[in-house]
């Protein structure tokens, strides 16, 4: 009996000529397929290059932006930030260019801007700029008085943070929206969170709110 490798073997110049024959038979659709692969492999080059290009440029309109803010021309600052994020708003540069671009709302007491320019980050879920944007985007609202609002997005910074320290920062600032919003037993809750943990950070300031609430009525 021929073993399986011997056939293989035998077979290997019918193979070699079979497909010599096709391609003579279909060189045209032979040709087509090779400039496919080539203009797939372009674009991909091509996409990354452009991305490359756009990550580079977006870091050197940020630099300018910067640069406005340092010499206190906000006008100017606000200008370049509002180009910056349209233009680029995938990238790092543009990312932080939304987070500078609240902040000078804020400075000019637009807080309901503020927290709208922040929205493409609060929405979305990136590990870097979400919790951050969120914690600021909370502090616009606070600074509107909208407490109820501002302790809820407050809450979802402290979810998303990847710190500790940063995880109960934003919940003893929702814990104080929520006292300012008259909901003293969901502020009492966050606060006896906080202070679980003697070794935790925000503890010792958690017990003296939930001593102050222990000695006085709520109101």
């Amino acid at each position: 009996m021929t073993s399986p490798q011997k056939n293989f073997r035998s077979s290997s110049p019918d193979r070699a000529e079979a497909a010599f024959e096709w391609l003579q038979d279909h060189s045209r659709e032979a040709f087509w397929a090779g400039v496919a692969i080539i203009v797939v492999a372009g674009g991909i080059w091509f996409s990354r290059l452009s991305q490359q290009a756009q990550v580079r440029n977006a870091s050197t309109a940020l630099d300018e932006a910067e640069s406005a803010i340092a010499s206190q021309n906000m006008p100017l600052a606000q200008n370049d930030l509002e180009k910056l994020t349209v233009r680029y708003p995938s990238t790092p540069a543009g990312k932080v260019g939304l987070i500078l671009l609240a902040q000078v709302h804020y400075q000019k007491g637009e807080f309901q801007k503020g927290v709208d320019a922040l929205k493409p980050l609060t929405s979305g879920n990136d590990e870097y700029f979400t919790p951050g944007a969120l914690s600021l985007a909370a502090a616009g609202m606070e600074q509107m008085k909208n407490y109820p609002q501002a302790a809820a997005l407050f809450q979802q910074a402290s979810e998303k943070s990847q710190f500790e320290s940063d995880r109960a920062v934003n919940l003893s600032a929702a814990a104080r929206n929520l006292l300012a919003a008259g909901k003293v037993a969901e502020a009492k809750a966050l606060y006896t969170k906080l202070a679980a943990d003697p070794e935790g950070f925000g503890s010792a300031e958690a017990r003296v709110r939930l001593g102050e609430l222990t000695a006085k009525p709520a109101s």
